[in-house]
């Protein structure tokens, strides 16, 4: 008698690669707000807009997008800065066709101004004694235009960085997911058509989200893309050396803990802005270190704690080091750019050290 065979288990931790077989049979069909034409069809059709996605979260994003339910979809993404949330979001608006609405928070926004704003035009009219309307008074905030959007074609509306706001963010949505509705002083109530609309929120790790908001969205937790994957995205655009060697670069950046520890790693897109700029200035004839380091260094570190970090990185960290260099502590800012530009552009441009290794073999 034969043994049953244990069950496969689908792990959600690690990149899932493509089966071959997979890759043949499935078609490449359109993604909407209400179909992905399954996991590996949304792989597909993401990456032809710039955007690597890994199987595990496409297979999240697909049944999301799939599964129906009684009110506004709405998905939390979670996750350090620069790995990919909000850029998850445009590339999602511009796959499905849906039209993209950013709102980013700040601490002590005014949430009620999400449904009405005060006009200042109407306010001026009534102080001048002119007669006005309810209508004239108040404008439609953000959400009471995406929800009217909604009611003749898709829209995505992107709520960026949620946990900046004050907590009393969290409640306000719910009434508008739950119900598909929300009323206004002004006008009559707003409601949004379901299959047209889907809320993004994403999240670093300010603050904890409310339960009840959390229990009405799908979250989902990101970290930065691994490394052959953003290669993977880097080598459409560069030649393999520099790829290889600002990936391994960002790779040090981001796992970096301590006195080397970033407020904001680079991002997918500076990585790639980077890679970009080293690639143009060779062709245009620019092969100087200092002037490559100098350009890439305000890339991938853009605020001064950053600056300051990639400074100390480059003069300290061990995977860094150069053993020519008796005292760190000495280098100028000029000879950290000219060790960030070597990293960078080695094996393209050649060294002086490699220039007189040959000479001295000749």
């Amino acid at each position: 008698m034969k043994s049953e065979s244990a069950p496969k288990t689908i792990r959600f931790d690690k990149v899932v690669p493509l089966r071959s077989s997979e890759r043949q049979q499935e078609e490449l069909k359109p993604v909407t707000l209400t179909s992905s034409g399954g996991p590996v069809n949304l792989i597909k059709q993401l990456e032809k807009v710039g955007y690597i996605c890994p199987l595990n979260l496409a297979l999240q994003i697909a049944l999301f997008l799939d599964t129906q339910v009684d009110k506004i979809r709405s998905l939390i993404l979670e996750g350090p800065s620069g790995c990919g949330k909000s850029f998850l979001a445009k590339s999602l608006s511009k796959v499905t066709g849906a039209e993209l609405v950013c709102l980013s928070c700040y601490a002590g926004m005014p949430v009620q101004n999400l449904i009405e704003i005060p006009s200042t035009l109407g306010l001026a009219k009534a102080m001048a004694g002119n007669s006005v309307s309810e209508t004239e008074l108040l404008n439609l905030g953000t959400l009471s235009k995406v929800f009217l959007k909604s009611q003749t074609k898709p829209v995505i509306f992107l709520v960026d960085e949620l946990d900046k706001a004050d907590a009393s963010i969290d409640t306000f949505f719910l009434g508008p997911i739950q119900d598909s509705k929300i009323w206004l002083e002004s006008r009559s109530p707003i409601e949004a058509k379901k299959e047209n609309l889907v809320i993004i929120f994403t999240k670093n790790f300010n603050r904890k989200i409310d339960d009840a908001l959390l229990r009405r969205c799908h979250p989902i937790k990101m970290t930065y893309l691994k490394s052959d994957l953003e290669a993977k995205i880097l080598s459409q655009h560069c030649t393999p050396r520099i790829v290889e060697n600002l990936v391994k670069i960002v790779d040090i950046m981001r796992n970096a803990s301590g006195s080397f520890e970033f407020e904001r790693p680079p991002a997918p897109e500076e990585l790639l802005t980077a890679g970009k700029y080293v690639e143009q200035m060779i062709q245009w004839g620019y092969k100087e270190y200092e002037l490559i380091g100098s350009v890439i260094f305000r890339v991938l570190a853009k605020s001064e704690h950053d600056k300051a970090v990639l400074e100390h990185m480059m003069k300290y960290h061990p995977d860094f080091a150069d053993p020519d260099c008796v005292n760190p502590k000495a280098l100028k800012i000029e000879d950290v750019y000219r060790k960030l530009g070597l990293l960078a552009a080695s094996g393209i441009i050649s060294s002086p050290k490699e220039d007189l290794a040959v000479i001295i073999e000749e």
